[in-house]
């Protein structure tokens, strides 16, 4: 028995040119060839072609409907945001070796998303200064305003030189580096206010100096290793953010752990958005905005428990100490 051949090169075109085709597996391929094989010998050429183009269209019409249900299962666990009309506001996800470029939409909001605290938080670093009763409060509302508003006064001029002077890679490199750096200083400097007025234990005591030697330590890191291994950053960060929280659970006075606890949890959130840029729209942003919210509620705690009531434990203790020395001074004379 002679197998006509006769234009059936059609339905190999077709196969080779449609990639749903050759998701088929070996068993249906070898059913319609099988089909093929039995019919064809009885029809003349006109109906030959006809069959090897309709065969050739419903083996891909076929191969696409066995591929939608697995596109629509991924969709379950995964938003595809590059599939949707926020597309516009991103760009594509780049390799952990390179920086994400972000859109003009981005970059305007890593701007505004943290210049619109600058004033705000020299304000309240301002009114924490006037609230000092003696000058150990106010060092610690100088160290501690100067970290919270130099952190959004550096990101707000990094992201404008990255959005408006993107060509000069220099100037741009540094002024990552910086923003980089303040980002320690700024964790030592939250922690200022509780390591210096409340008391501490004969060991923890020690984290007062030690916070700003390892802010100093990340800072010569970013120096010398800027976006060499950025997992280690994130570590290094983490833990700069983690170690002096677990020494200020030795303080006597508890009051202000809460605040200081949900302030850490919305950083700790906001580190899966910093890793999300190209795959969530506005995703740096939305960081900025956790950082904004987690500062605030730091701020309050800080304003709240040792500045606003006027008292402290180590306050309470240089006055016994000094009303104890007026005492004896009286009594000798």
């Amino acid at each position: 028995m002679i197998i006509p051949k006769i234009r059936c090169h059609r339905l190999a075109a077709a196969s080779r040119s449609s990639a749903p085709v050759r998701a088929l597996s070996s068993a249906s391929l070898h059913v319609l060839v099988e089909a093929v094989y039995c019919f064809l010998p009885s029809l003349g050429r006109t109906e030959t072609s006809g069959v090897c183009s309709s065969l050739a269209l419903g083996v891909v019409r076929l191969s696409a409907q066995e591929q939608v249900p697995q596109r629509t299962c991924s969709n379950m666990y995964s938003m595809d945001f590059r599939r949707t009309k926020f597309s516009r506001f991103m760009n594509n996800r780049v390799p952990s070796s390179k920086r994400y470029q972000p859109t003009e939409y981005e970059h305007a909001a890593n701007c505004a998303t943290h210049g619109f605290w600058i004033i705000p938080s020299i304000l309240g670093s301002s009114m924490l200064y006037f609230l000092s009763d003696d000058q150990w409060e106010s060092i610690s509302a100088w160290m501690y305003g100067t970290g919270l508003s130099g952190l959004f006064i550096m990101s707000t001029m990094f992201h404008t030189v990255s959005w408006k002077k993107s060509h000069l890679r220099k100037v741009e490199q540094r002024f990552h580096m910086c923003d980089r750096m303040v980002i320690y200083f700024f964790i030592a400097a939250s922690y200022a206010p509780w390591l210096n007025l409340r008391e501490l234990g004969p060991w923890a005591v020690h984290m007062r100096w030690l916070v700003w030697i390892m802010a100093c330590a990340g800072s010569a890191y970013v120096f010398f290793f800027h976006e060499k291994n950025k997992i280690l950053d994130l570590l290094c960060y983490t833990a700069m953010g983690a170690v002096p929280a677990v020494v200020l659970l030795s303080m006597p006075n508890r009051e202000g752990i809460l605040e200081l606890s949900v302030g850490g949890v919305f950083y700790c959130l906001g580190i899966v958005f910093f890793k999300s840029d190209g795959l969530i729209p506005f995703a740096h942003a939305i960081w900025h905005i956790f950082v904004a919210v987690g500062a605030g509620i730091h701020y309050y705690a800080i304003w709240r428990y040792l500045y606003a009531t006027g008292t402290s434990q180590i306050k309470i203790s240089r006055n016994s100490l000094l009303v104890f020395c007026t005492d004896i001074s009286k009594t000798v004379s």
